[in-house]
């Protein structure tokens, strides 16, 4: 039992392995013989259960033996699944078509009946289906939301129709929504594939539900299009709330509102026509779900070039600014609105709209020696790892350990820290890392993909972010490069901004990073921020502090409460980030050795108030 577990738990950790078959003696196990407790939805035609493993939790399919089950049905079903692979399809895991012997009462004598066990695992998607979030324009998620939503489901389908799948059972229900809110189409139980021959397929049974299904399904004359009519009416209710579009409903006016600007409402015009023209009754005239995907793929550029260039307006007026009212944050707080109070920049971001929306995620922290491994992590052999460990491939060392740059054997670029033994401060940081930082899943922090521990060796394994750090670009190799511009400036440190929300704000305990600096945020190729380097990082309960005899940071970062008294909150993150802020602001190092008195940068930029100017 334990390889079979070992086996389901290394697919949930490799998203590269393929499907296979499962033992119903596994599925039974991990869903506690399918309890009413595990219990997380049902249909006409299935039971689907939570099933619980030491990585992760899957959902586990067991198809009703009310209905007879076609072994040839079931077979496509699985055929359909193992070819859906998109971040949009619901990841399928494998299969169970196993055959029981149980003891049955027939005739009055006890006889050994064969039962036949059908199940589906697939990947669990924790935020249920599409339509607990469907509202109308006036409540419910953000326009922003729902257009992503839309997007990427057709970009779903788009690669449904590329593999020739047919899924026939399109709606709100089928739709399941992650953590991250990207939704994921599922249940293929009514899905065809077909041939690079066939263009339609045929049926005497008419399945499906009622209010998505196409007007071809009752000839039952089956084609893409018929797809495309569910789209439309899955799309029609996202935009409006409700089931069925009744023709005198003004989409575009409902949302005009509610939403912050007019090319925004162009998008719900786009995406209002795109609908309505899905749901034409004469399936040759509805559109081809590729030309959908090109539609929405330019009004989502249009927009965000619209955003871009009235960010980039407004900022040629506000550079036209002295720092006049710069002043001395101790000093006077009122001239930078952020207090030294707990409601400090965390109550600033969210102002701003800029805290992450993922939910927060629950972490308990063992108090043992065992570590505990986030489901997320993957679990390395060094002997994987040994061909990247190479001089050849060290971009980077420090007194705790060397990074190596390389490639994983599925192709994934990382970033590999072997740190220099397993004891004492590196220890301490490995787990960190992976127990206390591990489960963080952020776009402005980088993520750690997994890690390895044999003997006393201690290796973390991080996505490989291509573009060095924030250090290098200001003041070090990659200046080479050219200056940073300001918008890329302000792109950088707004990312830090919304991954110390996040660590801030959104997740419980909170995450204090304890090293916020110029060198501990990477850069990728479009310029956006990722902060990394979470080895001091600390954990810390809602409202709480921490006094710690033994102060650890990069001088010229740290609050001076902490250096000063040992007291440790979110607020030192602050001070340190105000730093790296006005570091980006002016160019400098935020300790000049060259200065006299080793000058600081905030000395720096208060001492040039007095002629109203600083130069950058």
């Amino acid at each position: 039992m334990d390889h079979e577990i070992n086996a389901l738990e290394r697919m949930l950790l490799d998203e590269s392995a393929e499907p296979t078959d499962l033992p119903f003696s596994l599925l039974q196990d991990i869903t506690n013989c399918f309890s009413d407790d595990r219990r997380i939805g049902s249909g006409g035609f299935a039971v689907v259960y939570k099933g619980m493993t030491r990585h992760g939790m899957v959902a586990v399919k067991k198809l009703s033996k009310l209905f007879d089950i076609e072994e040839k049905k079931f077979h496509k079903e699985v055929e359909c699944l193992v070819k859906a692979k998109h971040k949009n399809i619901v990841r399928f895991l494998g299969y169970c078509a196993e055959t029981q012997g149980k003891i049955a009462d027939y005739e009055g004598k006890f006889v050994i009946a064969d039962t036949r066990n059908w199940l589906l695992c697939f990947e669990y998607v924790p935020n249920g289906s599409l339509d607990k979030y469907i509202a109308d324009p006036f409540h419910g998620i953000e326009w922003r939301e729902r257009f992503e939503i839309i997007k990427a489901i057709c970009e779903g389908l788009h690669y449904l129709h590329g593999k020739r799948i047919l899924h026939l059972d399109l709606k709100p229900e089928n739709i399941l929504i992650d953590d991250h809110m990207v939704p994921k189409i599922a249940d293929f139980g009514l899905s065809r594939c077909l041939s690079e021959e066939q263009t339609q397929v045929f049926t005497t049974h008419l399945c499906g539900s009622c209010g998505y299904l196409a007007p071809e399904f009752f000839s039952g004359q089956l084609t893409f299009a018929s797809d495309i009519y569910s789209l439309g009416v899955v799309i029609m209710e996202i935009l409006t709330g409700k089931k069925g579009y009744p023709e005198d409903e003004n989409v575009v006016e409902n949302w005009r509102n509610r939403l912050e600007g007019g090319m925004q409402l162009e998008q719900v015009s786009v995406c209002t026509h795109i609908g309505i023209e899905c749901m034409e009754p004469n399936p040759k005239k509805r559109p081809a779900v590729r030309h959908i995907v090109d539609r929405l793929a330019e009004i989502a550029s249009i927009v965000q070039t619209d955003i871009t260039a009235a960010s980039v307006e407004q900022q040629e007026k506000e550079d036209q600014w002295s720092i006049r009212g710069l002043q001395d944050t101790n000093q006077d707080p009122k001239y930078t609105g952020i207090s030294s109070s707990n409601s400090g920049v965390s109550e600033k971001l969210r102002n701003l709209n800029i805290l992450n929306r993922n939910p927060h995620t629950d972490f308990v922290r063992n108090g043992g020696s065992t570590m505990q491994q986030p489901n997320s992590l993957k679990i390395f052999l060094e002997e994987e790892l040994k061909p990247i460990l190479h001089t050849d491939n060290l971009i980077g060392e420090n007194e705790n350990g060397v990074v190596y740059r390389g490639q994983l054997i599925d192709g994934t670029d990382v970033a590999i820290k072997k740190l220099r033994n397993g004891m004492g401060q590196a220890e301490k940081e490995f787990r960190v890392e992976v127990e206390d930082i591990g489960h963080v899943r952020h776009e402005n922090i980088v993520c750690l993909l997994g890690y390895c521990v044999e003997g006393i060796h201690r290796i973390l394994v991080y996505e490989y972010v291509n573009n060095g750090n924030l250090e290098q670009w200001m003041h070090g190799a990659m200046r080479q490069h050219g200056v940073l511009t300001w918008k890329a400036r302000m792109k950088i440190v707004l990312g830090i901004a919304r991954a110390l929300a996040y660590l801030h704000e959104a997740i419980e305990p909170k995450v204090v990073h304890r090293d916020i600096k110029a060198s501990s945020i990477l850069i990728d190729e479009d310029f956006n921020g990722k902060l990394s380097n979470f080895g001091l990082a600390k954990l810390l309960g809602a409202g709480k502090s921490h006094i710690t005899t033994r102060v650890m940071g990069t001088f010229g970062y740290v609050a001076p409460e902490y250096a000063n008294s040992g007291l440790l909150n979110e607020q030192s993150d602050v001070y340190s980030f105000g730093v790296l802020l006005l570091e980006v602001l002016t160019g400098r190092d935020p300790i000049d050795y060259d200065q006299p008195a080793n000058i600081t940068i905030k000395s720096y930029i208060y001492c040039s108030l007095v002629n109203f100017v600083v130069r950058v």
